[in-house]
């Protein structure tokens, strides 16, 4: 009895871990390779930092590359996030510049 009970409650263990596990990266691969719209500041360091304070490396890309040089301003973006060893990029496919 002590041995099924034993074995029960592994088996649940692993199960919970199991779902765990399924359920984080599930989580994590919603922000990725998924195209979204944000408002953001445009800074000295080729990034985007967002109203939350979440941080996105602009990729080199035609839009990327002219979106820098509007370094202090709010700006629209609308771009593909990728996610590398917790950095995330966004490689911008258009962008416009917020007027308040």
């Amino acid at each position: 009895m002590k041995r099924t009970m034993s074995i029960a409650v592994c088996s649940l263990f692993v199960v919970v871990m199991m779902t765990g596990v399924a359920f984080s990266a599930e989580k994590g691969a919603s922000m990725q390779d998924q195209e979204l719209m944000m408002i953001g500041t445009v800074n000295n360091a080729n990034q985007i930092v967002d109203k939350d304070g979440q941080i996105f490396d602009v990729a080199d890309t035609q839009e990327g590359k002219e979106l820098v040089s509007y370094v202090g301003l709010k700006v629209r973006v609308k771009g593909t996030v990728l996610e590398s060893e917790g950095r995330k990029e966004i490689a911008v496919s258009a962008y416009e510049i917020v007027r308040e």
